[in-house]
């Protein structure tokens, strides 16, 4: 999801286009662009070039895949779209009320894709009566990524509370390890206060206050207690956390310099790359709560509305391709995540991933599957950049946790 090199990432997906040359070409605009990211696209479009077509990379990173949707808007605006995007939340939706994106009704039919998939996704990949995109994964947002080594010298154990967390944090910070690797990123500071939210006030609050956008459980105590909790973590981030990319984070707690990182598990695909291994080099574990819950985001490309039959050719082949269940066991074994259908069995994946699949079908059967608000499933782009930038702003200034509330209910009113 987020800012590596592009050359990188373009030089890494050619020999696969190479293949290819006799049929149609899909260009794709996405923000894979990390190493893990880039192995993991790889398998999709080799599989497409398995079946003859043409991958064509256009790849923008940054800003949680901001910069990308930027690009496309340029490219819409004049009328040259690429042939698939890759979408999160509500973004698919808002360009398929365009009329932008092809219908995927008959590849849905034919392949029986919408019976493969949880309840949680089909809203996110249907519009109207219209399917217009397909989801290659399922990450879980609300995990916590620990160095096993840094953890054992310090004597410390996943913690059951984010206040044991906060306690476990200043006993790093007095042994000279930075507790809590982070970037100032907006989305970075938004994924740790959103976990905390839920965590500490369940998911019942976290639908009236994220998702229903209601006033009373904006403007309340739990809110305030929130935000205060969340300036205690600020107490255990490093000075340098200026301008640091996520993965970059994810390297400080691969290496020991950092305890421990908030993210989603994306960043998994950084420790596998680098050879570590979970419970053996680095350890996984939800965000601390007492009502469980499954955080979740789904990485979905859309097909734009194109008039070259060649090129319409390859975007199906492309869709299949996602869909493909061995496509999705191999691009998620390398991404961190499981896979977006729920009919492809997680047996030979890593601990990381089989707990992850358990407790997505805890979370189905409790009702606590819950959309993330930092990647557009919770709440719509206008409300989730309120949250965005007050939380940001309160956690690299002095702003007190009433006054953030204040910002944040005023910020909510606004964008109604």
């Amino acid at each position: 999801m987020k800012w590596t090199t592009l050359l990188a990432a373009s030089i890494f997906l050619m020999p696969g286009a190479a293949m290819a040359q006799s049929k149609g070409t899909v260009e794709g605009i996405h923000h894979w662009v990390s190493e893990s990211e880039v192995k993991a696209l790889k398998v999709i479009t080799d599989k497409l070039a398995s079946k003859g077509y043409r991958w064509q990379d256009s790849a923008v990173g940054g800003l949680s895949g901001a910069n990308a949707l930027q690009a496309l808007r340029t490219r819409l605006a004049a009328g040259n779209p690429p042939a698939t995007m890759q979408f999160l939340g509500y973004e698919g939706l808002d360009w398929g009320k365009e009329g932008v994106l092809r219908s995927l009704n008959d590849l849905y039919t034919k392949n029986g894709w919408d019976k493969a998939l949880a309840p949680q996704l089909l809203a996110f990949v249907k519009s109207g009566d219209d399917f217009i995109s397909v989801p290659v994964n399922m990450h879980r947002q609300n995990w916590v990524w620990a160095n096993k080594a840094v953890f054992d010298k310090a004597g410390i154990s996943e913690p059951k509370s984010w206040d044991e967390l906060i306690a476990s944090g200043d006993k790093l910070k007095k042994a000279g390890v930075i507790p809590l690797a982070i970037g100032d990123e907006p989305w970075q500071i938004l994924e740790v206060f959103e976990a905390i939210l839920v965590d500490t006030n369940g998911p019942d609050f976290y639908q009236k206050a994220v998702i229903d956008l209601d006033e009373q459980a904006l403007s309340s105590d739990k809110m305030v207690a929130t935000f205060d909790r969340l300036r205690k973590i600020r107490g255990l981030v490093d000075e340098g956390f200026t301008g640091r990319d996520w993965a970059v984070a994810t390297g400080l707690v691969a290496s020991g310099k950092a305890a421990m990182q908030v993210m989603g598990d994306w960043a998994k695909g950084e420790f596998l790359a680098k050879g570590m291994k979970p419970g053996v080099d680095f350890l996984c574990f939800p965000t601390p709560t007492a009502t469980p819950n499954f955080k979740f985001v789904i990485d979905a490309f859309g097909l734009f509305k194109l008039s070259d039959p060649a090129t319409i050719e390859a975007q199906d082949a492309w869709a299949e391709s996602i869909m493909d269940p061995q496509v999705q066991k191999d691009f998620n074994k390398i991404k961190g995540s499981i896979p977006a259908r729920s009919d492809v069995s997680v047996d030979d994946f890593d601990a990381c991933a089989q707990r992850s699949f358990a407790d997505r079908e805890a979370a189905v059967a409790g009702g606590t599957m819950l959309g993330g608000l930092t990647e557009g499933f919770a709440a719509k782009p206008q409300f989730a950049g309120v949250f965005s930038d007050v939380v940001s702003k309160f956690f690299v200034t002095d702003m007190s946790s009433k006054d953030a509330v204040q910002a944040l209910v005023a910020g909510i009113d606004n964008a109604r």
